[in-house]
């Protein structure tokens, strides 16, 4: 197991209070615009679409995109609360594979990391 070190875990943590809000912001954005709530959404529903039907292809694609974003940043939201979670039981910044410390640059770059920079690698991308 790595050697403890002290961590300023309440910059973390309201680094990843900030993250999960925006998070929850976009989230709630993309699926207003992928169910039409939003304003915009509404306006160009309420349009006239071209003869040749390109406008709603062009739709249920975007539509598609913005439900692979959805999932993505799900993913992220779930990421964030379980470092959150981490932080209050005293496991954050530990690597979840071989224990040692998960680098200060990497929690910096990515807070809700769950692995080393070298395990990482190992794992591939």
């Amino acid at each position: 197991m790595g050697r403890k070190r002290k961590l300023d875990t309440k910059k973390y943590k309201k680094l990843l209070q900030t993250q999960h809000q925006e998070l929850q912001q976009e989230l709630k954005a993309l699926a207003d615009q992928t169910t039409g709530r939003d304003r915009l959404s509404k306006q160009v529903a309420t349009e006239d679409f071209d003869e040749a039907g390109g406008d709603a292809a062009t739709d249920a694609v975007e539509r598609s995109q913005n439900l692979a974003i959805i999932d993505n940043l799900r993913d992220m939201l779930e990421n964030v609360n379980e470092a959150l979670l981490k932080i209050t039981e005293g496991t954050y910044g530990v690597c979840e594979i071989c224990a040692k410390n998960i680098p200060k640059k990497r929690l910096e770059a990515l807070p809700y990391a769950t692995m080393c920079t070298d395990c990482r690698a190992r794992m591939g991308r």
